[in-house]
């Protein structure tokens, strides 16, 4: 059964036939764009290997795609909502038209159900376990010269027209190589548009996103602040708090605890990124070049 077959075939409980109609014209487009890129890939080429990652309605693994190491993002069944399929399309039509030495590659998907994926390169490490499960010693120069890679990734996220807003960033989101290379992944809430208001990861959330209003690229900024501080401190933010504690805490003003070993022109890259009022909080320009003074005073 073809993509658009499934789709007419799902039971869009709360979408009427305008919102049916649409979802076939963005899948056209999405096998049109693949097709004239050359990026489909049988699914009989992939050797899918152990699980590496997950979540919602989809498991990472290591594999390989003729030999070569890759990530494949595998979603469930196509058949169990009309949600899955928005969201394999969504992060699939995002990650196909970002090329950036910070972004993840992709690689080229497989759009035939129930066999749904998506290829990208592999990284073999994620910066969630660099900072929590390994003994690696990041020293102060090195954290800034990660900082300069997760901004530059957000620098070419912004300046899309228009701005591709990410909406989740965590360390669990950013790869890293042997070189301490980082690269952005999992484009699944990114979107240029302000549909999905309210998602995303509490501890990383901006207080317009937790307060469900209106929202712009200064989202990730705010967010950006808190993962700095989060390789400084080596400290998971807001500890064992609640969703619910976490947003009063931020609304009220509060940020996760500033480590007293954290040098004074770092913390003031910090406090600025996560500033309450989004409008304060730096653009990515300025933000690489405060990092970059930072890097020439250590």
């Amino acid at each position: 059964m073809s993509l658009n077959s499934s789709l007419k075939n799902l039971q869009l409980n709360s979408c009427g036939s305008t919102d049916v109609d649409k979802l076939l014209q963005e899948n056209q487009e999405l096998k049109r764009q693949i097709s004239g890129n050359a990026c489909q890939i049988p699914y009989e080429e992939l050797d899918i290997q152990d699980k590496i990652g997950g979540g919602g309605f989809s498991i990472v693994y290591r594999g390989f795609w003729r030999g070569t190491p890759v990530a494949i993002k595998k979603w469930f069944d196509p058949s169990m909502s009309d949600e899955l399929m928005q969201e394999f399309r969504e992060e699939v039509m995002t990650l196909q038209s970002l090329r950036h030495p910070n972004v993840l590659q992709f690689l080229g998907v497989c759009m035939k159900p129930p066999n749904l994926c998506m290829v990208t390169e592999h990284m073999p490490f994620n910066l969630h376990s660099v900072l929590y499960t390994s003994k690696t010693q990041l020293d102060k120069p090195k954290i800034i010269e990660m900082a300069k890679d997760i901004a530059r990734a957000l620098s070419y996220l912004h300046s899309r027209k228009p701005a591709v807003v990410h909406r989740d960033i965590k360390p669990a989101n950013f790869l890293v190589d042997r070189a301490f290379k980082v690269k952005l992944c999992d484009m699944g809430l990114a979107s240029n548009s302000k549909s999905q208001v309210g998602a995303g990861t509490p501890q990383y959330m901006a207080p317009e996103l937790l307060e469900n209003k209106p929202y712009n690229e200064k989202v990730d900024i705010y967010a950006f602040g808190v993962v700095l501080n989060e390789l400084v401190s080596r400290m998971q933010p807001w500890g064992f708090m609640t969703p619910a504690e976490i947003k009063s805490n931020v609304l009220a003003g509060g940020r996760p605890e500033l480590p007293l070993s954290c040098p004074r022109n770092i913390q003031e890259v910090i406090t600025k990124c996560w500033h309450q009022d989004p409008a304060q909080r730096p653009s990515c320009d300025t933000l690489l070049d405060m990092l970059s003074k930072v890097a020439k005073q250590l």
